[in-house]
């Protein structure tokens, strides 16, 4: 299975180094919108993080960014 990376990036970057295994770039984009969703709605209790002004971006194995959004996309829990 593959590999993805869901780094989190405003003025600094939180990278992740670990990253997940996932079937395909669309498993990709469903678990990066469950992310979103949750840094959003714990927006002020988080790593002491708003997440509003941040993106996040999914990068595969080599380092290639397959897409990346705006976690305030998710403020009410669903993208605007």
């Amino acid at each position: 299975m593959p590999m993805y990376y869901f780094h989190l990036l405003d003025d600094e970057t939180l990278s992740d180094v670990d990253g997940t295994d996932l079937i395909d770039v669309d498993a990709a984009r469903a678990h990066a919108t469950v992310v979103a969703r949750e840094l959003m709605l714990n927006s002020d209790g988080m790593l002491e993080q708003r997440w509003s002004a941040w993106t996040m971006s999914v990068q595969d194995h080599v380092g290639t960014e397959l897409f990346s959004f705006a976690l305030s996309d998710y403020a009410n829990g669903d993208p605007t």
